[in-house]
Parts: structure tokens; C-alpha cells; sequence
């Protein structure tokens, strides 16, 4: 009988004086908290009612017909059953309901968690159901006990006929049979022989099956079948075999288990000794921190197994006393764990148990407080609409401030449902951290805190769908931005969290975020830039210092469609209110046709400005957060945020150098975010160009174009006629190359950030590199296929290359084919320069180089890429 039920008797019986709860927890020894709080329960379910002030006097409601008749549950003996195991229970149930026949489970979980205990209590389910007869057959197969006799299970399952093999010297029913109307559980599924699954799908399909000797009659049996294993499904069993078991349920480690279910395993453990025992029991700290806290690898099985022992060894010592105390010296020596901290800074209260049954300790106390806070909190957005908004919003303020209370209070008293490691607390608090740069939010150290303890405390918790539901659509309309935020931070803790209890902790982080952003800000900011962290960089700084979140931003690999970047966009815009107007900065000018794709998704107006710069992003988000109107905004953005100058047209102003990469502005970027970070910009500017372009301007000849540059870095070599000193990216990484880059930036970098600058290369520009800049291609794969490339190329013009190009190939090479997948581009490019004999004879070579390729990822090299892989392959064929 639960606690609160025999609170409920007790009151049945006191009649209708009635009686205090100090009266009443002391007639059942319990405390009077533990009471206060099951007559508070009753009180809300109207079986009980209270009068009087000081003090308060309860009575029974004694019409107990007017409530509904409680139905048998097995499973109520599952610790977690309605925690935890929620889930895993009601998919059992549904299993065991189904009509006809209920539907096959299996049950996975490592040794000791309970497999067959669930597997019995399923059992007993379906009698108390009366789907199967209260005496209908449950009957357990190990299939481990046969696991090297495949012959001798088929016999055990199927039965066999006289004479079927030597020794079968009569018929024999197998456990099919012997389990016809009822269950079979076949534990340790996985070491069925595949032959034998073949034979069991065959009856779960059809219901017959076939005894060993028997070939002309089928035989049948109605079997509802259960499975059990330690290993991966598709690992150990057939995919035929699997796919006719539609019920899989995992049950979780003990370690894995909330913080009040392991409390309550060890408190049931030790119920079930000191019954054997016949002595009450008392449980030191240390023991009950012990058994909480250590690795078990046998789980629940395993803790059983300590705990007897360290009855048994507690029981030898002081068999005389009435109550045995359980000290630590009582657990087997290798489980003391003397070197092993407290998990938690207080230690956990010692246990006592009583030998009649009756109960001492109410782990589930504070966590019940807990859920009717967290049900007081979600009725509010539940309820019918108020006519006041503030009213509204004050009533869920307190909820919330409350509900805080109760989380903090329970992190104080170590009830928590995940454990308080140090992995568990850096994870959260960067990730948190992370999205409060990002979007500028000055969150409390209070605040952060609670943010933690929900976080520990709520993550495995069970909510009404439906008032999260209503939940979730009052504070995404409340709270838009502050909601945006608290899903941002959802998917970057997504690792170790889950559930509906992240979507409890999503609308709780709404609440926390809330004081940090202005809601009322109607215009939308939206960063959009090539690169791995341009637009999120320019959206953190811009966010921070106008001291809320008005940007958000996307990240853009420079490989990357146009049509993914339309999506992305799209996807952000359904989930805002554009009404008031977009302001969308972009890096490249051919983003602006982004208009024509999203102006559907608009429902106001938008802004682009072509003009991505920390400084612009700043101006125009200070104007967003003074509510400047949009038109006034957009009328300075097309005054104020012209550019003034263009490098590419010789007008620089100071220093320079020039990245230009074969392979791509994907790589020249790269390099230029290595130099930029420790190369001061207002000393050096670093720019990037296209290699056509580059190319280009030096085939112009044109002397003034070049005369603040200090010196180009590229992929490739460059014409003779250029005068401006030039070095090739991959002879950094050997000493003269080395030596030659130090002397050009000596007077603009120290040897210390120098020589970092030069290990970020090493990471960059290595096969290792190579394999971090693919985005979906795999690295092995591809790097294999463009060394068979290079054999091919160096077997036909009879050339050996060295280290040095083989590296600039692998790069250019697997980037190019990436590229190639991506884009789709298949139009054939004018080459760079006329086409000589010998770039004929190249072109044809390289078509038949790739021909392989080309059909295995349906792209074709078309001819301005045939034409770069001639440039970096032309001095090598000519020196031939």
C-alpha cells in the first residue's frame, strides 16, 4: 500500500473528530512533514477534509464509492515505474494490451538491471489484465545454456518426435507448447543460434511451428513472447528476426538512474534483509554515499549482492543487538572505497529500515514537492486567457519564483535526478557561456546557478505533454526572443539532455533569459557571411555591445549553394515576426538576390546592406535598440556604408600582402583568419583575391595596381615577369621558406607569435588539414583516390613530385571534387590562357585521369578546373 493510501486509512479510522497531523504522523511513524504533505495530497483529491485554525483537524471523506476503483498494477512494483521508467512501462503496457494477442518485446539493458524481474512483472500484468488467465503458464528459456548445443534448444523449444535423433526414444513437448497460452522469455536472446531465430520468426509469423522429426504436421501454440539481452540488436540478431519484434525498450544502468530511484533500490534492498533478519536496521552515511555513489558494474544485481553481504557481515558481529548497524567496514574491502570523495559536499542522511515493513524513509518527499510546484507552474499559461496580460504575467512570475526555490532547495539537499559531476558542470556552464556571448545576454551568477541545479534536477523529468504544449505557445508569444535563446541553448546541451525534460527546462531558461533581452526591439537583425565563424563573430561583438540580443547569424562554408544558404534564412524567418522589418547584412554582393527567394517568408519590409563590418553591424544595431524608424535607417545605410576604396583597383591607402589560392577563396580565407590573428591589421592589412583575378592583373602589367603590396602567399607559381616578391603557401612548412616569411614580417609580428602562427599552418596545411576541410567526403576515401590521381599523372609524363606539390594536389584535388558535389556547376569555363598542344594533350590525359571518379560522384571536371590543375601541374611537365 503506497503512504499516502494509509494515511487515508488512519483517517478512516480515527472517525469524524478527526485528528492533527502531529497526532496522526506519530500513531504511524512518520514525520510530521511527510504527513502534512500526503494530507495535503488528500485534501486535493477531495478524500479528505480539514477544519479549525491551530490546530487543524483532519477527517476522512467516507463516501470512498465516489471514487473509482484502483486497477491492479505489477509494475507499481518497478522502482521508476511512473520516474525514470516511465516510458519503458507504458510501452510494456501498450505491448501487453494490444489486441489479439499482445505484441512481442525485448528488453535491453545491461547485466543487472532488471531485465527479468520486468519481464515477470509483465506477467503478472497481463493476469491482473485478464488478457491471459490468472493461471496461464510463464515459462524462462536461457538461451546461454545451450549456447554450444544449437541442436539440443532447437529440441528444448520445438519439442521433438521418437526417433527424431539418437536418444529420442519418445515424443517430447517443447517449451512452445508447454507456454501455450501464456508467456516465454527467452533471456540472453543473442546467444540464439541464427538457424533457431530463423525458426522462431517463422512461428511469430504464422503461429506453427514444427518438432525435430516432424515433417508433415504443423503443430500450434498461442505464445506471447518476451526477449532479453546485453547486447546491440543488430549486432547479435537477424534483420528478419528483429523487424517482427515491434516493442524495444532499454532500461537504464543503476549509475543512470535519478538520485530518489537509487535511494529507493538500496532502502528496498535492505527492507528485504532485515525482514530475513527478523532486526531492524541502521544504515551509516558513508554506506548509504557508498552504495549511491560507486561504479556498479553488476548494477542493481550487484548492489543486492553488497547489501547482503554487508548484512551478513554486520549480523555475524552483533547478532544480539535488536538493531544492526551497517558500518562501511561491512562492505567486501574492495567496495569500501575509502580514497573515493563524497559526490556531493554534504554527506547523505544515514538510512533506517524496519524489519515489520513499515517505512522510515520517504525518498520521493522533496521530488513530489518538486512536481506540484512544476504543476503549479505550467497551469498558468493552461488556464483560460486573463483580461489582464500583467496579471497574467505576475502569476507566472510567481510560479516560476517559486518553482526556483523548490530546485535550489533540492540541489542543497543532493535529491537530484542526474549526478553533480565535474564533466556534467564544465559542459553546461560553457555552453552556457557560449550562447551568452553570443547574443550579448548578462546573466546573474545567481541566475547561471539556478539555471545548473534545474538543469541537474529537472532533465529526466516526466511532464503533461499537454501543458507543455500550451506552455511552450504562451512563452514563445511572451517571450519570442527570449525563447529563440533558450532553444539555441537546448540544442547546444543536447548531448545530456533530452526529453520532455528539456522541454521543461527550454521554458524555464525562457524565464531566466528574459531579464537579459529586450523583447522590444520590432525590428529583426540577420548576419549572413562566408566562412566558419565570420557572421557569429561580427553578431557576438554586436550583440554585447549594444547589451542585448538584436543579431542573429549564419555561418556559410565558402563552398556552400546559394539555395542551403536560402534555406537556412527561410528557416529563421518562420519563426520570427517581420512585420516591423529585416535588416539583413551580408559579406557578397551576390547574396542580395536572396530578396527574390524569401520576400514570400516577409511580412514587412527588408533592408540589405552589402557592406559586412563589425562597425556596420555595431551602427546599425545601436539604431535598432533606440528605435530608430526603419526608412531612417535604411536612408543613412545608403549614405553611410558605401566603401570608399578598392584594394582591387590599385586605390589602397597602406601596406599590404596577397592570398590567392588555386584551391579556392575558401583556402585564401583560412589563411588570412591564421595571419590576422597575429598580425596586427592596422600595421598589415591582409587581402584575399580570386587566382583568375590575380592572374589577370598581373598579365595587365600594371605597376601601380602592385605598389603597396609587400608580398603575395599562394598556392601555385607565379609568371617570372612579376616583380612583386611572392612565396608558395607550402614552403612555409621547410626552413628557407620558413626563413624567407620571417624576414618579410619581421617588422610586423614578434618570433613568439611568429612561430604560433607557423604551428596553426602546420595544422592547416598537412594531409590532416586537408581531412578537417571537407565537409562531408570522406577523408580516407578521397585522399586514397587522389593519391592513385598523382600516380597516374606522374607514371604518364614519367615525373617523380615531391612532397611539397603531392600535399598542394591532395588539397586542390579533394576540394575541387567537394566542390564539384556541391555547386552542381557543370558548365564549361574558358580556360585561363589558349590552349598550346601540350594543354590539349593534358586536357585529354586528365578526362581519362578522372573518368572513374567523375561516374562515382556523377560530377564532371569541367574545363576551368582542368585548366587549374594544368597551372599547378604545367612546371613540372615542362622541366620533363
Amino acid at each position: 500500500m503506497k503512504a499516502q493510501d494509509r494515511v487515508y486509512e488512519a483517517l478512516v479510522h480515527v472517525g469524524n473528530d478527526g485528528v492533527t497531523a502531529a497526532q496522526l504522523a506519530k500513531k504511524l511513524e512518520l514525520s510530521r512533514p511527510v504527513v502534512s504533505h500526503y494530507l495535503n495530497g488528500l485534501l486535493k483529491e477531495e478524500r479528505a477534509a480539514k477544519k479549525g485554525t491551530k490546530p487543524v483537524y483532519w477527517t476522512a471523506i467516507a463516501e470512498r464509492k465516489m471514487w473509482p476503483a484502483r486497477q491492479a498494477d505489477a509494475f507499481q512494483n518497478f522502482i521508476g515505474y511512473d520516474g525514470s521508467q516511465k516510458a519503458v512501462i507504458e510501452q510494456c503496457r501498450a505491448a501487453v494490451n494490444y489486441p489479439p494477442d499482445g505484441l512481442p518485446i525485448i528488453i535491453n539493458g545491461k547485466s543487472g538491471v532488471g531485465k527479468s524481474f520486468l519481464a515477470g512483472l509483465i506477467y503478472r500484468y497481463a493476469c491482473d489484465q485478464g488478457v491471459i488467465d490468472a493461471d496461464a503458464p510463464f515459462i524462462i528459456l536461457n538461451c546461454a545454456d545451450y549456447a554450444n548445443n544449437p541442436e539440443l534448444l532447437s529440441s528444448t523449444l520445438f519439442g521433438h518426435k521418437k526417433g527424431a535423433f539418437t536418444g529420442a526414444d519418445q515424443d517430447k513437448e517443447g517449451l512452445l507448447k508447454q507456454a501455450d497460452g501464456g508467456y516465454l522469455f527467452f533471456d540472453e536472446i543473442h546467444r540464439l543460434s541464427f538457424e533457431n531465430q530463423e525458426k522462431l520468426f517463422v512461428f511469430m509469423d504464422k503461429g506453427h511451428f514444427r518438432p525435430i522429426g516432424e515433417n508433415k504436421q504443423w503443430h500450434t501454440s498461442k505464445v506471447r513472447l518476451i526477449f532479453a539481452t546485453t547486447e546491440q540488436n543488430d549486432e547479435v540478431l537477424l534483420g528478419t528476426f528483429r523487424r517482427r519484434i515491434p516493442v524495444k525498450v532499454h532500461l537504464r544502468s543503476f549509475s543512470a538512474r535519478p538520485f530518489s530511484e537509487r535511494m529507493q533500490l538500496i532502502d528496498n534492498s535492505y527492507r528485504q534483509e532485515a525482514k530475513k533478519l527478523g532486526k531492524d536496521l541502521f544504515i551509516q552515511s558513508d554506506v548509504v554515499n557508498q552504495l549511491c555513489f560507486q561504479p556498479m558494474e553488476g548494477n542493481i544485481g550487484m548492489l543486492r549482492n553488497l547489501i547482503q553481504l554487508s548484512c551478513a557481515h554486520a549480523y555475524t558481529a552483533n547478532r544480539d543487538q535488536e538493531t544492526l548497524t551497517i558500518e562501511q567496514i561491512h562492505l567486501p574491502e574492495a567496495d569500501q572505497g575509502k580514497n573515493i570523495p563524497h559526490v556531493f559536499h554534504k554527506k547523505l542522511p544515514p538510512m533506517q529500515v524496519r524489519h515489520d515493513g513499515k517505512e522510515q524513509n520517504v525518498w520521493n518527499d522533496e521530488s513530489s514537492e518538486l512536481t506540484r510546484h512544476i504543476d503549479a507552474f505550467l497551469q498558468v499559461p493552461a488556464r483560460e486567457r486573463s483580461q489582464k496580460e500583467d496579471d497574467e504575467r505576475s502569476r507566472l512570475s510567481l510560479a516560476f519564483t517559486k518553482l526556483v526555490q523548490a530546485i535550489v532547495q533540492l540541489k542543497q539537499n543532493n535529491a537530484l535526478f542526474l549526478d553533480d559531476s565535474a564533466t556534467v558542470h564544465a559542459f553546461f556552464h560553457e555552453a552556457l557561456r557560449l550562447i551568452c556571448e553570443r547574443y550579448g545576454l548578462l546573466v546573474s551568477k545567481a541566475s547561471k546557478e539556478a539555471m545548473y541545479a534545474a538543469f541537474l534536477s529537472l532533465n529526466d523529468l516526466q511532464c503533461s505533454k499537454e501543458q507543455l504544449k500550451e506552455s511552450e505557445k504562451y512563452l514563445a508569444q511572451s517571450f519570442p526572443k527570449a525563447h529563440y535563446v533558450a532553444e539555441k541553448f537546448s540544442e547546444k546541451t543536447a548531448d545530456i539532455m533530452g526529453g520532455q525534460g528539456k522541454r521543461l527546462l527550454t521554458l524555464l531558461n525562457t524565464l531566466f533569459f528574459h531579464p537579459a533581452i529586450k523583447e522590444n526591439i520590432p525590428l529583426h537583425g540577420l548576419i549572413v557571411a562566408h566562412g566558419r565563424q565570420t557572421a557569429s563573430s561580427i553578431q557576438a561583438v554586436a550583440n554585447q555591445l549594444c547589451k542585448t540580443f538584436v543579431f542573429e547569424a549564419i555561418d556559410m562554408p565558402v563552398s556552400t549553394d546559394l539555395s542551403e544558404i536560402i534555406e537556412k534564412v527561410k528557416h529563421y524567418l518562420e519563426r520570427q515576426d517581420t512585420s516591423e522589418g529585416l535588416i539583413l547584412l551580408v559579406d557578397m554582393g551576390s547574396l542580395t538576390r536572396l530578396y527574390s527567394s524569401i520576400k514570400n517568408e516577409l511580412s514587412g519590409d527588408l533592408l540589405v546592406i552589402n557592406n559586412l563590418t563589425t562597425a556596420v553591424a555595431l551602427d546599425v544595431g545601436m539604431k535598432m535598440v533606440q528605435h530608430v524608424p526603419f526608412k531612417k535607417i535604411a536612408e543613412q545605410a545608403n549614405s553611410n556604408y558605401k566603401i570608399n576604396a578598392r584594394y582591387f583597383e590599385g586605390l589602397t591607402q597602406g601596406k599590404n600582402m596577397i592570398i590567392s589560392c588555386m584551391s579556392g577563396v575558401g583556402i585564401s580565407n583560412q589563411v588570412r583568419e591564421i595571419m590576422a590573428h597575429f598580425i596586427p591589421q592596422d600595421r598589415l592589412s591582409i587581402l584575399t583575391m580570386e587566382y583568375k583575378e590575380l592572374r589577370d592583373a598581373i598579365a595587365r602589367n600594371d605597376r601601380s595596381y602592385f605598389k603597396q603590396t609587400l608580398f603575395i602567399l599562394t598556392t601555385s607559381e607565379l609568371p617570372s615577369t612579376l616583380d612583386v616578391p611572392n612565396l608558395n603557401i607550402y614552403e612555409i612548412l621547410e626552413d628557407k621558406g620558413k626563413a624567407y616569411l620571417w624576414q618579410v614580417l619581421r617588422p610586423f609580428i614578434s618570433q613568439r607569435h611568429f612561430d604560433l602562427m607557423l604551428q596553426d599552418f602546420l595544422k592547416n596545411f598537412t594531409i590532416e588539414g586537408v581531412s578537417n576541410r571537407l565537409s562531408f567526403l570522406n577523408p580516407k576515401v578521397i585522399i586514397n583516390e587522389v593519391e592513385q590521381v598523382i600516380s597516374l599523372y606522374e607514371k604518364y609524363y614519367e615525373i617523380a613530385l615531391d612532397g611539397k606539390v603531392k600535399l598542394n594536389l591532395y588539397m586542390h584535388i579533394a576540394l575541387m571534387i567537394e566542390r564539384l558535389i556541391t555547386t552542381k556547376d557543370s558548365r564549361t569555363r574558358d580556360p585561363l590562357n589558349a590552349q598550346s598542344e601540350q594543354e590539349q594533350e593534358f586536357m585529354a590525359v586528365t578526362k581519362e585521369i578522372f573518368h572513374t571518379m567523375e561516374a562515382k560522384y556523377n560530377i564532371r571536371v569541367n574545363g576551368y578546373e582542368l585548366s587549374l590543375l594544368y597551372e599547378l601541374l604545367k612546371p613540372f611537365i615542362n622541366k620533363k
